[in-house]
């Protein structure tokens, strides 16, 4: 550690890295930085992308609103959807973000300016500046481009046996220098195949992270997503992580409890529970009792943000 504050750097995207910043900036002694997945093709944001050219928005301001000051009174505006005839569907912040970026020109000074404006209690960074299509190839042979598709896929029953991006691009300066600064690495949770493992295809990206003399946590999904990934366990998870990030990880974040209650209902979605499964070194896995509300699969905040605290000063014997 090489400053007052230990240099926490978060790899993610979609609803699971806002869940997960949401939590661990209360910690003072955290110096965040989240960087984050640039490929959505869904929604308002690949709409924008597709009409304005520019890269995807969405993941980006949900971050920034989760290191936000105010987080509730910020999401309850910039999440609000805009239903004007030029603006279909499109919500607040997202249109805001395109607003920065074309009077800047810059995405990079438009995601500053934003943190500014909303005190941000860290830093945001798109994995690349560059456009690039996410692609899968299953293991049936079979080739699909773009995030959707890829849930399709896996939905249906194919298994992932390869990401790549077309066009191969470089990765964001700024966040290469973050990972290379880092103290703590945290993978996770959010989408496997499409809002995480994503993040280490820009060229660099595993580099720095293969040479980053920071620890690595892992924090396990809750629930497998689709057929392609019914009958993946935790040691399936880990092993996938570890062969992207091209690292080893050191901890990994668990949940221990499964609710019943709604079990059928996410079977019904092709969704299962993770379990821990497999052997593993002594002290790999670290397990709590993060779900906690019966009616929805998400891991609990507080004892996430609680259980990552013990885990990194832990790990950095402080």
């Amino acid at each position: 550690m090489t400053s007052d504050k230990i240099r926490v750097v978060c790899f993610g995207g979609g609803t699971g890295l806002p869940t997960l910043l949401s939590g661990i900036k209360a910690n003072p002694f955290f110096e965040i930085s989240a960087i984050v997945t640039m490929f959505d093709t869904g929604g308002s944001s690949g709409k924008l992308k597709d009409k304005f050219g520019i890269l995807p928005p969405g993941d980006i301001l949900k971050c920034i609103l989760a290191l936000s000051k105010n987080e509730q009174a910020t999401r309850e505006i910039f999440l609000k959807r805009i239903t004007d005839i030029n603006y279909p569907g499109h919500t607040g912040g997202n249109i805001l973000l395109l607003g920065l970026e074309k009077v800047y020109g810059s995405l990079t000074t438009a995601i500053n300016a934003l943190g500014e404006i909303l005190s941000a209690s860290g830093k945001v960074y798109p994995v690349t500046l560059a456009k690039s299509t996410l692609c899968a190839e299953f293991s049936d042979g079979t080739t699909v481009k773009g995030e959707t598709l890829i849930d399709v896929g896996i939905f249906e029953g194919k298994a992932v046996k390869k990401l790549f991006l077309n066009p191969s691009i470089k990765a964001n300066p700024k966040a290469l220098s973050a990972i290379k600064k880092a103290d703590i690495l945290i993978m996770g949770p959010g989408s496997f195949y499409t809002s995480l493992l994503p993040n280490f295809l820009p060229q660099g990206v595993k580099e720095a992270i293969k040479e980053s003399e920071a620890k690595t946590i892992y924090v396990c999904n809750l629930l497998t997503e689709g057929y392609g990934m019914k009958n993946y366990k935790m040691d399936t998870f880990i092993k996938t992580v570890e062969s992207y990030a091209g690292r080893k990880i050191d901890r990994v974040i668990a949940n221990s409890h499964i609710p019943s209650k709604r079990l059928g209902e996410y079977a019904a979605e092709r969704k299962y529970p993770v379990k821990i499964s497999g052997k593993f070194p002594k002290n790999k896995i670290v397990a709590a009792n993060l779900w906690t509300d019966s009616n929805l699969a998400r891991h609990d905040q507080k004892k996430l943000s609680y259980l990552i605290d013990r885990v990194v000063f832990s790990l950095l014997n402080l």
